[in-house]
């Protein structure tokens, strides 16, 4: 047997899946009233049943749910703690530089833990299905988007939309801390956190709201970086926690961006995260040379192929730009993942569909089989 044979670099998700079409006939179905919730919550159980088994089946070793039961990647999962509700807005108009949204969050008191929290038994159920099989991976927002999207929702003035704003960054902290304790009771070993903030942080429109509003993007970066170690600090060994950065569900940050490099290297080098999930344009493979910047002790997951769209990539392109990675890493911490979620707002739009996110997956497993074989 050769000694020197590289095993393939790990295939990974971000973590959201787009469900199958009889899912979204069940939600028309429940929104009509001709399918009882009792009905609809078993077809979303064996949706969920059904992909997780896909997953394993595919390769993958570590699975989420595909966040099918989400309505929003964020909100869902901050609406699990106490103090935090969602404020129906019908009337009038909201005039903000991103998506308009209806559902808006509102504190009806301080933030606090949730020992019921919804994501609990979601969680147990993803263990039950992979019975052993598979690591279960648990996603939600980062502490650090939250605190963002408060500052930024308040003008920079938090004490106008938390009803404590001396102990707010204390709240996030403690009720994320005790949250991802008992995900830890449970059996969970694998936690990611998304961020979309973390990517557009030198974006000029964003620098430029941040700045109307009287907010330094550089004391916002210190406090990212002060709120998700002190979220983590002192789990347990054998918890791995994963920071997966964007500028939003379909852009990738501007790497090239010097600003954007100087934040990048501030994050890398002091976020306590075990490995970082970091999208890049498969046609820019120079974008890769920021893994300089990627301390020694972590991991990487090199997200590559565009997770928003359904036209395919070349497999010698994915294998290139892990070239670029290899100069400054070696392939053994090096995994490949779609650059998103899969389960994107425009995907009708944009023409993906079910199949064709396991397509891409595909493409990441040939990449990888032929990165172990060189």
């Amino acid at each position: 047997m050769n000694s020197n044979v590289i095993t393939a670099p790990r295939v990974d998700i971000v973590g959201s899946f787009l469900p199958p079409e009889e899912f979204e006939e069940a939600i028309e179905k429940k929104k009509s009233g001709a399918m009882t919730p009792e009905e609809f919550a078993a077809v979303e159980d064996s949706v969920i049943d059904r992909l997780i088994d896909r997953e394993m089946a595919e390769g993958l070793h570590i699975v989420t749910d595909g966040e099918i039961r989400r309505k929003a990647w964020d909100r869902d999962f901050w609406e699990g703690f106490e103090g935090v509700e969602r404020e129906r807005i019908d009337t009038g108009r909201i005039y903000q530089d991103e998506p308009v949204r209806h559902d808006l969050l509102h504190f009806s008191g301080r933030i606090l833990f949730n020992p019921s929290h919804p994501f609990f038994d979601k969680y147990v159920h993803m263990l039950e299905i992979t019975a052993g099989r598979a690591e279960a991976r648990q996603t939600m927002p980062s502490p650090g988007e939250l605190y963002v999207r408060v500052l930024t929702g308040s003008n920079g003035d938090i004490s106008r939309t938390y009803p404590s704003p001396d102990t707010f960054i204390d709240d996030i902290i403690e009720a994320y801390r005790l949250t991802i304790d008992e995900l830890y009771r449970l059996g969970c070993r694998h936690i990611q956190f998304d961020s979309s903030v973390w990517g557009r942080l030198s974006d000029p429109d964003f620098e430029r709201k941040l700045f109307l509003g009287g907010m330094d993007p550089d004391v916002i970066t210190a406090n990212l970086i002060e709120i998700l170690n002190r979220t983590i600090t002192g789990r347990p060994a054998d918890l791995e926690v994963t920071l997966s950065i964007a500028a939003d569900e379909t852009r990738i940050p501007r790497w090239d961006d010097e600003r954007e490099q100087t934040r990048l290297a501030d994050m890398l080098e002091k976020v306590d995260a075990d490995s970082f999930v970091l999208p890049f344009d498969i046609n820019s493979p120079a974008q890769l040379d920021v893994l300089r910047l990627l301390p020694e002790s972590r991991r990487v997951t090199l997200g590559l192929v565009d997770g928003s769209l359904p036209g395919l990539e070349r497999i010698q392109d994915i294998v290139d730009c892990v070239h670029v990675a290899m100069r400054h890493i070696p392939l053994s911490r090096i995994s490949l993942s779609p650059t998103c979620g899969f389960k994107v707002r425009d995907r009708e739009r944009q023409g993906l569909n079910y199949e064709s996110q396991w397509t891409k997956i595909s493409l990441l497993k040939q990449a990888a089989s032929t990165l172990a074989g060189e």
